[in-house]
C-alpha cells in the first residue's frame, strides 16, 4: 500500500453460465443443423414465447446432447466458450494497469442471473436458474459422476486464472464404508489427473434439505456448500435454497 501496490494486480471477472451456453449451441447444432428438425426462427419464436405451446419443439432441443454427459458435441462447445470469455477479457486492463482474468464461479449469481434470462435455445425456460459455476445444468447429467467429470476436465483449466468451482451433492448413504471412500478417491483423483481444477462436494439426504426448507430451524447445523463458499442452510434465501435441492442426487455403486 505504501511502496507502489503489489506485484500482482490482476482483477478476476466470472463467467456464470458456461453450460447454458454449451447446451444451447449444442442443441441449435443438433435440432437445426443436423436433424433439420425445426429451422432456427421456429426455435427462436417458440423462445420468445417461453415455449407455450411448443412442448414438441422444447422436448427435442431438451433431448439434444447436454455438457456434464461425457459428450463431444456439448463438451467442444463449453470449452469453446471458455476460450471466448477468456480471449475477450484478455484486451483489457484494469484501472491498476493489470489484466482481467477469467473465473468460473458463481457463488449464487446463477439463480439471480437466472431470473433476468429469457428461455434459451437448451429447452431452458426463462427465470429458471443458470448452471451453478462450471458444472452441468440442473438435472441434465444422465451418466453419472464419471461422466460429469470427464466433461468438466474438457473445459481448460488454464483459462480459469482466477479459478472455478464444481459442485458435486452426494446422499449421505451413497458414501458410507470404505467402499464408498475408495470409489469417491479414485474419483477425485481421476479428475485432477484429467486437468481438472476444483470440485466441492455436498453430502447430505435431500429429504433431510427438503425438511429444512419446510419447518427452518428444526435443523439448524446444517452447512451446505454453495458455490465456493459454504453456509447455513437455513440463512440462504429460498431461491438459493431450491437450488440446492434440485442438483442431480449421485448415487455410488458399491
Amino acid at each position: 500500500m505504501t511502496a507502489g501496490g503489489a506485484q500482482y494486480n490482476s482483477s478476476g471477472i466470472q463467467g456464470v453460465g458456461v453450460a447454458d451456453v454449451a447446451d444451447s449451441l449444442a442443441a441449435i447444432d443438433e435440432v437445426v443443423f443436423r436433424k433439420q428438425s425445426y429451422s432456427l426462427p421456429e426455435v427462436i419464436a417458440a423462445m420468445m414465447n417461453d415455449f407455450t405451446g411448443a412442448d414438441m419443439l422444447r422436448a427435442e432441443l431438451r433431448a439434444a446432447p447436454k455438457f456434464g454427459n461425457d459428450q463431444d458435441l456439448p463438451d467442444r462447445y463449453a470449452d469453446l466458450t471458455a476460450h471466448i470469455f477468456h480471449d475477450a477479457l484478455a484486451k483489457y486492463t484494469n484501472t491498476r494497469g493489470g489484466p482481467y482474468i477469467p473465473g468460473f464461479y458463481s457463488s449464487s449469481t446463477h439463480v439471480g442471473f437466472g431470473k433476468r434470462t429469457g428461455a434459451l435455445p437448451s429447452g431452458r425456460r426463462s427465470n429458471e436458474p443458470l448452471a451453478a459455476s462450471l458444472g452441468c445444468c440442473n438435472g441434465v447429467d444422465r451418466q453419472g459422476p464419471t461422466a460429469l467429470l470427464n466433461s468438466v476436465a474438457r473445459v481448460d483449466s488454464s483459462l480459469a486464472a482466477n479459478g472455478y468451482a464444481l459442485n458435486l451433492r452426494f446422499d449421505a448413504g451413497t458414501l458410507a464404508g470404505p467402499k464408498g471412500l475408495q470409489i469417491m478417491t479414485a474419483l477425485t483423483e481421476g479428475f485432477f489427473a484429467s486437468g481438472g481444477m476444483e470440485m466441492q462436494l455436498n453430502v447430505v439426504d435431500p429429504e433431510v434439505l427438503a425438511d429444512a426448507r419446510a419447518h427452518p430451524g428444526k435443523h439448524p447445523g446444517i452447512v451446505v456448500r454453495v458455490a465456493g463458499y459454504c453456509a447455513y442452510f437455513d440463512e440462504l434465501p429460498d431461491t438459493v435454497k431450491q437450488e440446492i435441492i434440485s442438483r442431480t442426487r449421485i448415487e455410488l455403486d458399491h
